[in-house]
């Protein structure tokens, strides 16, 4: 995640997040309060249709896929490192933060295979409103140099994550995502 800082002085300026592609420059726009409303909804929706049909499909009795555990291991791995690494140094501030990431973050991985495809859906899902309703710049020449999927530029996928830092900052949280 960039600097929170960035991300305040962007949210508050209202600067969209700009990104070239073959020397052709493009940008996502912020959100309005009311395309946020409806993304909420797209959200909602997408997540509830998709997690019905794959309990339907029985795979809410699956585990994660292998790749989705390799990666919640490898985060755990990282956050008792740092506990450990924390207490060593004898900094207990830094061992309870590890050790609340430990609890925390685990809380918002999938649970079962339905989760995380619903997750990837909602992910695409967002993507492809947030390309075809905030892209500023030459859209036939954005779908030339993006051909044949869009979301698997690496400028594309980079200004995307970009762009849900600023979509997902809530000024007032502490943790300060939604």
């Amino acid at each position: 995640m960039s600097d929170e800082w960035d991300v305040i002085e962007m949210v508050r300026s209202g600067a969209p997040v700009e990104f070239e592609i073959d020397g052709h420059a493009f940008a996502l726009r912020q959100m309005t309060p009311a395309e946020r409303d409806r993304l909420n909804y797209i959200e909602t929706k997408t997540r509830d249709k998709v997690l019905a049909d794959y309990r339907a499909d029985g795979l809410d009795k699956q585990p994660v896929s292998d790749e989705m555990q390799s990666l919640i291991d490898m985060y755990l791995k990282t956050f008792e490192d740092a506990y450990q690494e924390a207490m060593k140094a004898g900094d207990n501030e830094a061992a309870i933060q590890a050790a609340r990431d430990m609890d925390e973050v685990p809380q918002r991985w999938p649970k079962n295979l339905a989760q995380e495809r619903a997750n990837a859906a909602v992910r695409r899902t967002v993507g492809r409103w947030a390309v075809e309703n905030l892209l500023d710049g030459d859209r036939a020449e954005f779908r030339r140099l993006t051909a044949p999927e869009p979301l698997s530029h690496e400028a594309v996928i980079a200004a995307l994550g970009r762009w849900q830092e600023l979509a997902t900052f809530d000024p007032n949280s502490h943790g300060r995502g939604q």
